[in-house]
């Protein structure tokens, strides 16, 4: 598999980011026998992708997010429509009436009973240990800044928080810059982990501009980075298929949050094969245009 293949596998998981709580990136499909550098880390994701139960490396956790009732019931229809279609061990198809299928989902249903919310109590109790660990998510990227082997650890940290509280959005803004912080520790060694990381940070922020409308000035200038460093990656591997549609998304993500720098997409070497590529020249020469008729570059 090639290095472009792997980037595209990244970028068209069959797992629906905001079903699997957003932690998409087709780790699933990606991970290849050999890939043992933090494989545990990959391994955590992949259950936040299947709504399985992770182990957290929060201290001390509370009880876990609870799986989705809406994968669970999503799961057993398709497990119900299974049967019907080809048959509990017949040989051939066969017709089931509608008392028979609705049999067999309420039995794949009780299997698989909803978990209840969590109580008041029970939230409170995950907020404040949200609120306890995220000094220790930020302490650690400060020492990553120096020591690119922390940067594994504080991605999972601060997945585990998210993984506690989906919504929470100080959780949400560190797992954005900790997964840029891995892009940023890869970027030069680990083609692979580099992929996953940028397009796990692009993910999650596209999720928290969806929650929420009012982003911070830190908020903003986390999702500029992010898509930015989303159109650098794309410029790693210029000559793929998706390549001009992926370019133009996070160019025009990174417009939409406020970006303002005319000269950086001028200067930046890995979109000098855009500004000559007619599908996605347009696109960058808008972005300039727009910015410095603004006149706020």
């Amino acid at each position: 598999m090639t290095p472009l293949s792997k980037d595209r596998i990244l970028e068209h998981s069959p797992v629906s980011h905001e079903a699997a709580r957003s932690f998409n990136d087709s780790v699933t499909g990606s991970i290849q026998p050999g890939n043992n550098p933090g494989l545990s880390y990959h391994q955590n994701r992949l259950c936040r992708l299947d709504g399985k139960q992770c182990t957290s490396v929060v201290r001390d956790p509370v009880a876990q997010a609870s799986p989705r009732w809406a994968t669970v019931v999503v799961r057993s229809l398709i497990c119900a429509v299974i049967l019907v279609g080809v048959g509990c061990g017949q040989t051939g198809p066969r017709q089931y009436t509608e008392e028979e299928v609705q049999a067999q989902r309420d039995k794949l249903l009780a299997a698989n009973p909803a978990t209840p919310p969590d109580t008041p109590e029970q939230i409170r109790e995950k907020e404040a240990k949200v609120e306890e660990t995220l000094p220790q998510v930020y302490a650690m990227l400060e020492e990553a800044k120096t020591d690119p082997t922390k940067v594994d650890e504080v991605v999972e940290l601060s997945m585990s928080l998210v993984t506690l509280l989906p919504e929470h959005r100080a959780a949400n803004v560190a797992y954005g810059k900790a997964q840029l912080a891995s892009f940023f520790a890869n970027e030069a060694t680990d083609p692979y982990n580099r992929a996953v990381a940028i397009n796990s940070a692009a993910r999650e922020i596209d999720r928290l501009r969806k929650i929420f409308d009012d982003l911070s000035e830190d908020e903003l200038q986390l999702c500029q980075e992010v898509y930015f460093n989303r159109a650098r990656q794309v410029g790693y591997y210029p000559h793929g298929e998706d390549a001009p549609d992926q370019f133009k998304d996070a160019i025009e993500k990174l417009m939409s949050s406020g970006f303002r720098d005319a000269e950086r997409l001028k200067t930046e070497p890995k979109f000098e094969y855009f500004f000559t590529d007619p599908k996605s020249a347009p696109v960058l020469q808008a972005a300039i245009a727009q910015i410095e008729e603004s006149g706020e570059e």
